[in-house]
């Protein structure tokens, strides 16, 4: 069985277990000149960058003995904003790994060879390579996924990667599990990657694709495995002998990882607001006035009214940074966003408790004023404008949006589901609320906020940790978050155990310097790291929460098994940080009070 069913796989590793003078070599016809002239060809011509696949790379005898050796290798679970699958340790050729004597080895030994390195050399004329090979296995059962990036770590110039899925059926575009490939997106600064694919690969045994490492360019991803098959590869790259001899060199700028942590990232559009801030300074934690009352009580729950409960919200957020207050809008209010969200939800296809839903469009949902932003390396979802949608509504946004204009009948349901959530910005854009948001968290906020109201579908959206707008060490960030799933009930159970995704992080930011990463092998932290406090979705829920310049945040990928869409209305305002003695400005304790719940770290 490929699909490992716990959480670490403890079986005997290969090395030493095979037959002494094992081999897999290449096969003939990839040492043939005339056909790496045309692999070369091939090459050159691939899109949307310079790519190709090599079938059958291996002979079958060997291959189905790598296969079944590879099942007897350890495998753990990592998971990260970036990703979810299992992998090996590393493979590599190295020390006692390079004098095993199953097939396995062999083909290490192989990767490691003069004679894949002139393979790789010669179609893709990418100059010269070092002996170091990095090589693991990667398995991806059901629910797996990779989202999108360039490769740019270190040294790394050809990355390469060998399917291993089941040999007896052709691998169908229903399992998921296909390698998606970016073009750039026109008109955008350079690095920046259409917010949908335009080449898939999928991962057809005994079948080897490689690419050339370079930076803004080599975007790829993997979609979520949807099929009970494990998608199975041996993942691995290629070195350059110095970072200044690593493809475009002079672009590292542009880089995945660089471009995350090196600087903010593009922001979404600003809200305008009826005053410079959160309300008043001289109303700062002073009492709400009757008027105030009168404003906020169309829309906010009667118990956040109440001068105790504020009492208790802003004690709880003064000792942890965060608070999420549950059932925050009247039930009014929130049932006519219920209603939208249930009926855009079926309308797109988004069905709970069906086993089995074909993967969905990238343009699914991107219409009646929704319309799809990106960058994909950075986000993706829906993003709701009144006024409608045009192919460069999102200039400004930091990447593509793509919509359509027709079927705007009000009666549509994405565009109830709009205009209801519209409704509810009104409060967040109110000099009320302002002022009722700083009797929560006695900050106060400088300029306007940001605001936008995002729709996050299943199989498809995400945002990945970046750096936060407000970069000085001297302020924070405020968040407010007001978060809308499918019907309440059950459905919270499953968002609530985080295995569908959905959820927001929000994590420490790695201090080291982003251009010094030879030893960094996976993006943003290791096993050790773990996020501040983990943010469940659920039904009219509003989180809070202060994080500082060295703080990260992101809603991690839903998976195609969550139950219902995320809609969120999200606010951030620039507030003073306060001085405080700790790490990091987010406590992990969980909340006390009965209203405020969240999760801490795994």
């Amino acid at each position: 069985n490929d699909v490992p069913d716990e959480k670490r796989r403890r079986i005997d590793s290969y090395h030493g277990n095979g037959s002494a003078g094992c081999n897999v070599n290449l096969r003939n016809e990839w040492a043939n000149p005339a056909v790496r002239s045309r692999l070369r060809s091939e090459f050159e011509a691939s899109g949307p960058y310079r790519h190709i696949v090599l079938r059958p790379f291996l002979d079958s005898v060997e291959f189905g003995a790598v296969r079944e050796e590879l099942q007897k290798v350890d495998a753990t679970e990592k998971e990260t904003d970036l990703f979810r699958f299992f992998q090996t340790s590393d493979l590599a050729p190295r020390g006692d790994k390079a004098a095993g004597g199953s097939h396995l080895a062999a083909l290490t030994r192989l990767f490691g060879s003069a004679e894949f390195r002139d393979l790789c050399s010669e179609i893709t004329q990418c100059g010269e390579l070092t002996d170091r090979v990095d090589l693991s296995s990667q398995i991806y059962p059901r629910g797996s996924h990779l989202l999108c990036h360039d490769d740019v770590i270190g040294t790394r110039k050809i990355s390469f990667i060998l399917y291993l899925t089941d040999p007896e059926e052709e691998w169908s575009p229903a399992e998921g599990g296909a390698l998606e490939l970016y073009p750039a997106e026109p008109g955008a600064p350079r690095g920046t990657p259409h917010v949908k694919p335009s080449k898939e690969l999928l991962p057809f045994a005994n079948s080897l694709a490689f690419f050339v490492v370079e930076p803004g360019v080599s975007f790829h991803a993997v979609r979520e495995v949807r099929g009970a098959r494990a998608r199975v590869s041996l993942q691995g790259w290629l070195r350059a002998p110095s970072l200044e001899q690593t493809k475009a060199f002079e672009d590292r700028g542009l880089a995945t990882l660089q471009q995350l942590l090196a600087k903010p990232p593009m922001a979404g559009p600003v809200a305008s607001r009826p005053s410079a801030g959160l309300g008043d300074s001289e109303a700062a934690g002073n009492s709400l006035s009757q008027e105030d009352m009168a404003v906020l009580s169309r829309w906010i729950a009667p118990e956040y009214l109440s001068g105790d409960q504020l009492h208790v919200i802003a004690a709880h957020f003064a000792d942890s940074s965060y608070a999420v207050l549950k059932q925050f809008l009247r039930e009014d209010v929130a049932a006519r966003i219920s209603a939208a969200l249930d009926d855009a939800d079926a309308s797109d296809g988004f069905i709970a408790g069906v086993e089995e839903l074909p993967t969905p469009e990238y343009s699914v949902g991107a219409t009646d004023g929704w319309e799809l932003v990106g960058p994909p390396h950075i986000r993706r979802h829906l993003r709701y404008s009144s006024g409608g949608t045009d192919s460069k509504g999102a200039a400004g946004s930091g990447g593509s949006a793509e919509g359509s204009a027709e079927g705007s009948a009000e009666g549509s349901p994405h565009r109830r589901l709009g205009t209801a959530m519209e409704e509810v910005k009104a409060l967040f854009q109110h000099p009320a609320f302002g002022r009722w948001l700083q009797t929560c968290v006695r900050l106060e906020a400088h300029g306007q906020g940001r605001l936008e109201l995002r729709r996050f579908r299943p199989g498809l959206d995400y945002t990945v940790a970046a750096r936060v707008e407000a970069s000085s060490t001297d302020v924070a960030e405020l968040d407010a978050t007001l978060v809308f799933i499918g019907r309440p009930g059950k459905s919270e159970e499953a968002w609530a155990d985080e295995e569908v995704g959905g959820f927001e992080s929000y994590l420490a930011a790695d201090e080291d310097n982003v251009e010094n990463v030879e030893t960094q092998e996976v993006y943003r932290g290791g096993d050790a790291d773990g996020p501040l406090v983990n943010i469940a979705p659920a039904f009219n829920q509003l989180s809070l929460v202060m994080r500082d310049s060295q703080t990260l945040r992101f809603v991690k990928y839903l998976s195609r098994d969550a139950p219902s869409t995320r809609a969120d209305i999200a606010a951030s305002y620039v507030v003073d940080a306060p001085e405080v003695s700790g790490e990091s400005e987010i406590s992990d304790e969980p909340a006390s009070p009965d209203h405020t719940a969240a999760r801490a770290a795994k």
